[in-house]
């Protein structure tokens, strides 16, 4: 490892997320591999998840790793080495980063300070090499597929070909032999024994022959081209973490602001745009700044200090007068406006730079982060899709682990959908995964009010005033008692400089749904083109996997939508199709990502 090291290589080969290390140059010219805890360990657990971290490395296993022993006490002489820039040794003995080039001391320090690793992280690496060590004790790699294994899958694969519902049984068999295929492409698989104990299975279910061959031949090939067969021996260098309930200790929810926003979760403000979301949003971080009252006697905040990321607002002559209004402190508010990387400046990115604002959250003693609006930081166009439940998931589940690891609270501010007609949960804009990650909603709207004139005509007009209404709880009440009313004053907060503040009027009982005019029971909206309602069938009807297109002709006459509506229909959705096999095999209908259980 001395002769010829590439340092700069080595920096990037340890340049995932976690665990965080150092690479250093030592006084020989050879690297140390540094990791910084939190937070005391054993040093039992700093040996495995060293170990681990030098077999992730591909190192040989003879690698030192430090420390040495199992248990360190008082009396004994704990292994050693120096530290970089030992003895003031800049040119040695110093960390190394990106590029090739060092780090100077206050550098180094200042990145060993805000990169150190938890210990429950340094833990689960340590679970990981006591799992993944085989018989002679050495780390091994994920385990190839052997003919050991396909045979305890065949085990457990052949009693559900026999025991499936009777609806499932042709779909059961089409997976079965594409699996069967699946293994033959990578293992040398005895076909004609799998086939033979298959017949059997089918023939329990009293299935003749005639509906066995050609269904058989056709998946066997087409698992063969897929490839990758359904594992049964699991990653050795993955391990589940579990814990048991018992070792947990009660507790309550922490609130910042009670029933609405709490402590380590995500909140969202969504609305119409126009109606006062990021005022509202500074009105919040000025009672934080503070440690204010919450209106109508909610209690008081959580002092402490208010990150936030605007992507609509300056901090000039918006966010600092909203905030000056509002009777906040600035001094307490630090905005993240961009992020400085290789390829310039540029907004902060939810999917990418987590680590960032891993970093910017433990830089002070944070109690709320305001992220206006989420979409802004979801990176560049197409590259995370806002209605994908799987991209927003991916997002927002790192925020989640950040929000408690941080016990910060964090608001993300979204708009409403366009069309009406639909209730308030399902109104915010985007993936349903924004609301899922969420544990309290809000919903900002105008306040509309309906009056009777002297001929008994009902009309409807705007008060301007504006109604915040929780349309979602999961750790608290959200009923038509929790929603308030506010009014937007104004207040001079510099020489000739005027900012609008909230006027908090009063509490008013009124569902979210009722805020927003959403009345299931007594006005529905109006009928959705014919297209639209078949969209909507048809997502329902494929979302749990393909369909058999007469079935799907059948759902749509009893709603009155034709074959050619359906056909535009599943070209709006993406949907796909396909031909089961044999000459009078029906076609499905299936969404993107779902042929997998295609009966063919």
């Amino acid at each position: 490892m001395y002769d010829g090291l590439d340092h700069a290589k080595l920096v990037e080969r340890v340049s995932w997320e976690n665990p965080k290390l150092f690479v250093c140059r030592s006084k020989s010219g050879g690297a140390h591999i540094l990791l910084f805890a939190a937070s005391p360990v054993t040093a039992a657990t700093m040996q495995d998840a060293m170990r681990v971290i030098a077999a992730k490395l591909g190192l040989p296993p003879k690698t030192e790793v430090f420390p040495e022993q199992r248990a360190i006490d008082d009396t004994a002489y704990p292994s050693w080495l120096n530290m970089p820039y030992f003895g003031g040794d800049h040119s040695d003995r110093c960390a190394v980063k990106k590029g090739g080039t060092a780090m100077d001391l206050f550098e180094f320090l200042a990145r060993a300070e805000s990169t150190k690793n938890s210990p429950e992280a340094l833990e689960t690496l340590a679970r990981m090499g006591i799992q993944a060590k085989s018989p002679d004790g050495a780390l091994h790699r994920t385990k190839a597929p052997s003919v050991a294994e396909f045979k305890q899958w065949l085990e457990m694969a052949l009693p559900k070909l026999a025991g499936a519902a009777s609806r499932d049984a042709d779909n059961c068999l089409f997976r079965f032999a594409r699996d069967v295929g699946r293994w033959a492409s990578e293992v040398d698989v005895d076909l004609d024994d799998a086939e033979r104990r298959a017949r059997e299975a089918w023939h329990q279910r009293g299935k003749t022959d005639d509906d066995f061959e050609e269904p058989w031949r056709y998946n066997l090939k087409k698992g063969r081209r897929l490839g990758k067969p359904p594992r049964v021996v699991m990653d050795d260098r993955v391990v589940p973490v579990v814990r048991s309930l018992s070792e947990f200790t009660i507790a309550p929810v922490e609130w910042l602001w009670p029933d609405r926003i709490a402590v380590g979760k995500l909140s969202v403000i969504a609305g119409h745009p126009g109606l006062g979301k990021s005022q509202l949003t500074m009105n919040i971080a000025a009672r934080v700044t503070t440690g204010g009252e919450w209106p109508f006697a909610e209690g008081r905040a959580r002092q402490g200090r208010v990150l936030v990321l605007s992507a609509e607002d300056d901090p000039a002559d918006t966010i600092l007068p909203r905030v000056l209004a509002a009777g906040g402190d600035p001094a307490m508010v630090t905005v993240l406006e961009a992020v400085n990387a290789l390829d310039g400046r540029r907004t902060l990115d939810l999917s990418t730079d987590i680590g960032v604002l891993d970093r910017a959250l433990g830089d002070d003693d944070y109690v709320l982060a305001i992220v206006d609006p989420i979409s802004a930081y979801l990176g560049s166009k197409g590259k995370v899709d806002s209605n994908s439940n799987t991209h927003i998931r991916g997002v927002l589940e790192p925020l989640k682990r950040l929000a408690e690891a941080h016990r910060v609270a964090v608001v993300c501010v979204t708009h409403l959908i366009k069309a009406g007609g639909r209730e308030a949960i399902s109104s915010v804009n985007g993936s349903v995964a924004f609301v899922a990650a969420a544990r309290t909603v809000m919903i900002v709207s105008k306040e509309i009010v309906e009056v009777q004139d002297e001929d008994g005509k009902k009309e409807k007009f705007e008060t301007g005033r504006r109604v915040v209404a929780v349309a979602k709880n999961n750790i608290g009440p959200d009923g038509a008692d929790q929603t308030m009313v506010y009014e937007v004053g104004t207040r001079e907060v510099g020489q000739g400089i005027v900012a609008p503040y909230i006027q908090w009027a009063e509490k008013k009982p009124m569902t979210a749904d009722e805020a927003i005019g959403y009345r299931n029971e007594a006005k529905p909206g109006p009928k959705l083109a014919k297209k639209e309602r078949a969209a909507a069938l048809l997502r329902r009807a494929l979302r749990d996997g393909p369909v058999a297109m007469t079935d799907l002709v059948r759902l749509a006459e009893a709603e009155g939508i034709g074959q050619d509506t359906l056909d535009n229909a599943k070209k709006e959705i993406g949907a796909k199709s396909d031909k089961a096999p044999g000459q009078n095999g029906c076609w499905f209908w299936y969404l993107p990502g779902k042929q997998e259980d295609l009966p063919i």
